[in-house]
């Protein structure tokens, strides 16, 4: 086994495979990138190709390619394995213990499963898929097949022809294991019946669950039936169409999120790849954090006409908690429902709304105008209700920037808009959503000097160009001991970190400073206090000294 992993590692650059599930920027001979693994605005997650490793100086995890598997999908070592195998083209020549699991069989139960639906697709139900405008090709990609309106067509199907290498079939407990039978008084019987079948992929590409839309229509039907919760599939984390856009949203650096199966497919069809959708729930915390590791902007496409409502909005809420540019597609055209309508007229439609996008507190803006004129109190209702709640999540620049433009609209002191927009501050419930559970991550002022520590330990020839405003961190000897060991992976460029890392400590510093005589001076004005002069003439020093670092 051991020549196995070492033969895949030979085939595979770790900045490839890690690049291909994050967004890595050059630094000298290695990369680094926002962690994938805990909540940060700083990149401290490095990759060296040298030493073909990674290493994350926020939340101390990292290791080679194979435990970056098994923490980015969340797997056990021998579903690893088989993945970067499949990636390199190395044949598993005999089969590691570890890879014999009840997840293996599900997989292979559901990719049977897969093609005993995509054989069933044919006639009536494909002639509706092709009067949607789904094309052939978009048809094979995607798997989509259909469910024979019977009780125990699939179930009959997997107890005849599925069999895995050890010679075992499937029970119809593993059917049940895996979402597609029902356990009745009479026994199993299958849980997609007269449906076209939309298989649902993990990251990798792997069939894990399905959705079925019921065809011919019926009444007191449900329209969509999804698969339950399983050891491989749960909701909040899998995102439709993922693992086919997932380069192209890296590569855009944008993502889309539509609603609905048939939007993410005709969009893809359309020639929109960067897009993935929602499946009709609200959008999760962990669906997001999957979204951040490939792009920073999400421009979405959901049915926002009672804007500021329901589920669509609790997931703007928390993906501007997360720190995304959300903006909202343009308009589609008259009559046109959604982006496969679109698509399906035109693919150009679907291409300029997604083009013409409105930055979301934009949206909202626009969204009130309609309804009230800008110097009416309904007005102000409404963007107390819709607007400033947006506005409040963003950062600091960017929070001014649409305070101030609130302020222009409806004609009201900018203070005025500060103050209500300060009453919808995220709650911590959504602040700590995106925490890492385990661990976490050290404050960007304690990295800073563990860096410096570590340097000047394992180089003391450095230790002179420290900047005598440090040298006090000198006597903290057990960090220094602590990041020494983590800098011998060799993947800093020493000398040029260490003088990029008093800077930035340096900056630090001060803006501890400003906020200490901020809270100063707000103190003195409640106060009625005489020295505001002085101290707003050293908040104006440092300010000046912090923008010429």
């Amino acid at each position: 086994m051991s020549s196995q992993i070492d033969e895949i590692k030979s085939r595979l650059d770790i900045a490839e495979l890690v690049g291909s599930y994050i967004r890595l920027t050059k630094a000298g001979a290695n990369f680094k990138a926002l962690c994938p693994f805990h909540n940060e605005r700083t990149p401290s997650f490095n990759v060296s190709p040298a030493r073909q490793i990674w290493h994350c100086f926020g939340c101390g995890k990292g290791g080679d390619m194979f435990e970056f598997i098994q923490q980015i999908e969340g797997v056990e070592f021998g579903d690893a394995l088989k993945t970067l195998a499949d990636r390199a083209g190395v044949e598993l020549k005999r089969e590691d213990p570890r890879l014999k699991s009840e997840r293996t069989r599900q997989f292979a139960l559901l990719e049977e499963a897969t093609k005993f639906f995509e054989g069933q697709l044919s006639l009536a139900p494909l002639e509706y898929l092709k009067k949607r405008g789904l094309q052939n090709e978009t048809i094979k990609t995607f798997r989509l097949g259909y469910a024979p309106n019977e009780w125990r067509a699939l179930d009959a199907h997997l107890k005849q022809k599925a069999r895995l290498p050890d010679g075992q079939g499937f029970s119809e407990k593993e059917l049940e294991n895996s979402g597609l039978a029902v356990k009745s008084g009479q026994g199993f019987y299958d849980r997609f019946r007269g449906r076209i079948m939309f298989p649902i992929f993990d990251y990798s590409g792997r069939v894990v669950a399905f959705g079925g839309r019921i065809f011919p229509e019926k009444e007191n039907e449900s329209k969509y039936v999804n698969s339950p919760e399983t050891a491989l599939y749960q909701k909040s984390k899998i995102l439709y169409g993922l693992n086919f856009a997932k380069s192209e949203i890296l590569r855009a650096s944008e993502c889309v999120l539509v609603e609905g199966y048939m939007d993410a497919i005709m969009s893809w069809q359309g020639g929109v790849k960067n897009v993935v959708a929602a499946s009709g729930t609200a959008l999760a915390a962990d669906q997001l954090k999957t979204i951040k590791r490939l792009a920073e902007k999400l421009i979405v496409a959901f049915d926002m006409d009672s804007a500021g409502e329901g589920a669509s909005k609790r997931g703007i809420d928390l993906a501007l908690a997360a720190g995304f540019d959300v903006r909202v597609a343009g308009a589609l055209g008259e009559g046109l429902k959604d982006p496969a309508d679109a698509v399906c007229k035109n693919p150009a439609l679907w291409q300029k709304a997604v083009l013409t996008s409105r930055h979301i507190a934009q949206f909202y803006i626009d969204s009130a105008l309609k309804k009230h004129k800008p110097d009416s109190p309904e007005a102000k209702r409404e963007f107390q209700r819709t607007v400033l709640p947006v506005i409040s999540s963003l950062a600091d620049l960017e929070r001014a920037h649409w305070v101030r433009e609130v302020s222009r609209i409806l004609n009201i002191k900018e203070e005025a808009v500060w103050s209500a927009s300060d009453k919808h501050r995220p709650t911590k419930e959504v602040e700590n959503i995106f925490e890492n559970s385990a661990s976490k991550p050290k404050a960007r002022k304690e990295l800073l000097e563990e860096k410096i520590l570590g340097i000047a330990a394992e180089y003391p020839a450095l230790a002179q160009k420290l900047d005598p405003a440090f040298k006090n961190l000198l006597a903290q000897s057990n960090k220094t001991a602590i990041f020494a060991e983590l800098f011998l992976s060799g993947i800093i460029d020493a000398e040029a970190e260490f003088i990029k890392c008093q800077s930035e400590l340096k900056k630090e510093y001060l803006r501890e400073k400003l906020a200490y005589l901020g809270a100063q001076i707000n103190s003195a004005e409640k106060a009625g206090e005489g020295n505001i002069a002085d101290l707003m003439g050293e908040f104006q020093k440092i300010s000046k000294e912090l923008h010429t670092i």
